[in-house]
């Protein structure tokens, strides 16, 4: 059933055949009895996310992911002189149709698991479009609609690496090219509490350091792995931004409210306004500022081969979920959070 909930939401990053990496993640969140009210996702995150939409769990999406293979997500483009791709992702489609992944009856209805927003960026424009199955809390430029495959391959279509999608009356490339992590829409949803996975190292000159590209697919994917970077780099910049702007804001209520409970107390008058949390801000300017707390960001240590962004691999797989639970674990914990089985906690 659509949670009436919003609070909780699940930022799900693009990065390809690493998206194992979420799986991971998310049977961490699982066991610590976190299961998001709304899943944001771009490109891979997109399909992991419409697969939570759908109803799987950690335990049922893993062994889907364990089955899936290159072969089964893209095949060469063997007309690359009369195309302007490398991969063709008409074997994605039949899997994701044919192998149980996703439910669009499910996700387009009152029964959907969760909130869904997926992105992907108009080919002729560059603006990022955000799609829904939901309306928004906050005014937005989300587009709800009933989310079919083509919103799903669309958000997939890495720019040289895959073909564009069509979509409605334009073509679209992979959302990470604007946005890979969107933190925006999860806030425009209406999420307080948000957790974020990006594949890639983001506080560490040294560990984002990447091979020499050896080939034009890699070179590709180096391109996109800067891109996913860059983009998070942004949207998180914005967001402690405007957090500290809502508090420069709640400061200048208190005053306000202080002035006016002075002013009050002078003409002899009962000041007008409840503060039933007494935290010096009235009661009535309580929704109109509301600071969000820091997103909890789940992301590798170390540099994940750009190569894995399009190789799906059993052992890759079981390596990446692996380490998505560990680094799930480790930003548990580092934001302060009861980490069930550790000693001395």
């Amino acid at each position: 059933m659509l949670a009436e909930s919003r609070r909780k939401a699940l930022v799900l990053s693009g990065g390809g055949g690493r998206g194992a990496y979420h799986i991971g993640v998310l049977r961490f969140l699982e066991e610590h009895e976190w299961f998001p009210d709304v899943v944001a996702g771009t490109s891979i995150g997109a399909v992991n996310g419409a697969a939570i939409a759908s109803g799987h769990n950690a335990h049922s999406l893993w062994s889907l992911w364990r089955r899936l293979n290159t072969a089964a997500v893209q095949k060469a483009n063997w007309n690359v002189l009369d195309g302007n791709f490398l991969l063709d992702t008409s074997p994605l489609r039949q899997t994701l149709q044919q192998h149980g992944w996703v439910n669009f009856d499910r996700i387009n209805s009152d029964e959907a698991a969760v909130h869904l927003r997926v992105t992907a960026t108009e080919v002729t424009t560059g603006h990022l479009h955000v799609f829904g199955n939901s309306d928004d809390v906050y005014p937005s430029k989300m587009q709800r609609e009933a989310i079919n495959l083509d919103h799903i391959i669309a958000s997939c279509s890495i720019p040289i690496v895959y073909p564009a999608t069509q979509l409605h009356d334009s073509l679209y490339w992979d959302g990470a090219t604007v946005a890979n992590t969107p933190l925006g829409p999860a806030i425009d949803a209406g999420a307080e509490e948000i957790v974020v996975v990006i594949m890639t190292p983001w506080d560490s000159e040294e560990a984002r350091t990447t091979e020499r590209p050896g080939n034009l697919l890699t070179a590709a994917s180096v391109m996109l792995e800067w891109a996913l970077l860059a983009s998070f780099q942004s949207d998180l910049k914005m967001f402690r931004r405007i957090n500290e702007l809502v508090r420069l804001q709640v400061e200048n209520a208190r005053l306000r409210a202080a002035n006016a409970w002075l002013t009050s107390q002078l003409k002899g008058e009962q000041p007008d306004f409840v503060d039933e949390d007494r935290d010096g801000v009235p009661d009535i300017l309580q929704d109109k500022y509301h600071e969000l707390p820091e997103p909890i960001i789940v992301a590798p240590n170390q540099a994940i081969p750009v190569e894995r962004i399009v190789q799906y691999t059993k052992e890759g797989h079981n390596q990446l979920y692996r380490l998505g639970y560990d680094d799930a674990r480790r930003a548990w914990r580092a934001a302060g959070k009861l980490v069930e089985g550790e000693a001395g906690q």
